[in-house]
C-alpha cells in the first residue's frame, strides 16, 4: 500500500495531466517513463496502471487491480469517472492525503519527543545505577558503613543488571525496533493512528481529526456528483476511533432519505462546531455547501496542528522536570547520610 504522501502526489499528477487535456493512458505512460529504471516498485505499479488502461479504459479498475491504492481513493476515482469530474475528483483527494500526512508527522512528532526524553531519562538512570552508585558504595565500605533505603534497592537492581544485562538489552533493542516500525512503516502509521485514536478517545483531537475527515469526504463528494446516502456512507467509512460519530453519519443518511436538509442533520450530529454549523447552513442556502466544507476541513487540521504542537510543548518540559526529580532524588538518598557520617567522623 502507497503512503500518503505517495497517493498525495500521484492524485495530483493525475489531476494536472486531466486539466492539460491529456487522456489518462498518455499521462500514466508519461509518469512510467519518468519513474527511474532502478526503481522497479514504481515501474511496476505504473505499468500494472497502463496494461489495464489499455484493456478496459477505465481508470478507477486500474487503480484496482494495481492493489496500492486505498477503498476511499478507487470509490472516488470511480464516481470521478461516473460524473466526468475525474479531474477535480484526484485534485481534492490530493488535498485530502497531503492533510493526512501533515496530520500524521504532527502526531509522529507529538510521540518521538517524548520518546527521546523518556529514552534519555532511562540511559541516565541506568549510568547512574550500574555506574555511579558502586562508586558510592565503595565510599561507604571504607567507612564501615553501608548504603539503606531506596538506594540499597537500586544498587542491588545494578547488580542484577550488570550480571543478565542480555536481558534488557534484548527489551530495548525490541522497544527500539517497534517505536521504528510505528514511526516509519506505512502499516506501522496506520496501527499508530488506531492507537492515538484510542488513547485520545475521549479528547477534542480525535473528534477534530474525524470532523476534518468527514468535511473532506463530504466536500469531494458534492463537487463530484455523488448522492447524499453515498457522501455519508464514504465519509463514515472514514471516521476511525470514534463509533459514536460513525454511528450518527449513518442516521444521518436516514434522515435524509425521510426528506430533512443536508445542513439541518449535520446540525444535529454536533460534529461541527454551531460556527461552523452555521457556515454550512448558509452556503447550502447558496448552493456553496461543498466549498464551506473544504475551508473547514482545513481550518480544523490547523486547528489539530495547533493542538498537538501544544501537547509537545507541555510534555517536553515535563518529562525533563520528571528527569531532573528523580536524578536529583537518587542524588540525595545517597549524598545525606554520606554527609552525616562525614560530619561525625569530623
Amino acid at each position: 500500500m502507497l503512503s500518503n504522501n505517495e497517493i498525495a502526489v500521484f492524485c495530483e499528477q493525475s489531476g494536472m495531466i486531466l486539466e492539460s487535456g491529456l487522456s489518462m493512458l498518455e499521462g500514466i505512460s508519461i509518469m512510467e517513463a519518468d519513474v527511474e529504471p532502478q526503481n522497479t516498485e514504481y515501474k511496476k505499479i505504473y505499468a500494472d496502471i497502463r496494461t489495464c488502461l489499455e484493456e478496459t479504459g477505465i481508470f478507477y479498475e486500474a487503480l484496482q487491480k494495481a492493489g496500492v491504492f486505498t477503498d476511499y481513493v478507487i470509490q472516488m476515482a470511480k464516481l470521478g469517472e461516473e460524473t466526468g469530474n475525474l479531474d477535480v475528483t484526484m485534485k481534492g483527494l490530493a488535498a485530502y492525503y497531503e492533510r493526512e500526512e501533515n496530520t500524521m508527522q504532527d502526531i509522529r512528532s507529538a510521540i518521538s519527543y517524548p520518546l527521546m526524553i523518556l529514552c534519555m531519562l532511562l540511559t541516565i538512570m541506568l549510568v547512574m545505577i550500574v555506574k555511579v552508585m558502586p562508586v558510592f558504595n565503595q565510599v561507604y565500605e571504607q567507612l564501615g558503613s553501608q548504603i539503606t533505603g531506596p538506594a540499597a534497592v537500586l544498587l542491588k537492581a545494578g547488580e542484577v543488571l550488570k550480571q543478565y544485562w542480555v536481558i534488557p538489552a534484548v527489551f530495548i533493542c525490541i522497544f527500539a525496533a517497534g517505536v521504528w516500525w510505528l514511526l516509519k512503516t506505512i502499516k506501522g502509521n496506520v496501527v499508530l493512528h488506531r492507537l492515538t485514536g484510542r488513547f485520545f478517545s475521549s479528547k477534542s483531537i480525535v473528534k477534530r481529526l474525524n470532523s476534518a475527515r468527514i468535511s473532506s469526504a463530504l466536500s469531494m463528494a458534492l463537487q463530484s456528483g455523488m448522492d447524499y446516502g453515498r457522501a455519508f456512507d464514504m465519509a463514515a467509512a472514514l471516521v476511525d476511533g470514534d463509533e459514536e460519530t460513525k454511528k450518527k453519519l449513518l442516521d444521518s443518511k436516514e434522515k435524509m432519505f425521510e426528506g430533512e436538509s443536508f445542513s439541518k442533520v449535520i446540525k444535529e450530529t454536533q460534529i461541527y462546531s454551531p460556527l461552523h454549523a452555521r457556515m454550512i447552513m448558509i452556503a447550502e442556502r447558496t448552493g456553496e455547501a461543498d466549498q464551506a466544507l473544504s475551508k473547514i476541513a482545513v481550518q480544523v487540521d490547523e486547528e489539530v496542528t495547533a493542538e498537538i504542537q501544544n501537547f509537545v510543548s507541555v510534555i517536553e518540559p515535563t518529562m525533563v522536570i520528571i528527569l531532573s526529580i528523580l536524578v536529583g532524588a537518587l542524588l540525595l538518598s545517597v549524598m545525606m547520610p554520606l554527609m552525616g557520617i562525614l560530619s561525625v567522623i569530623g
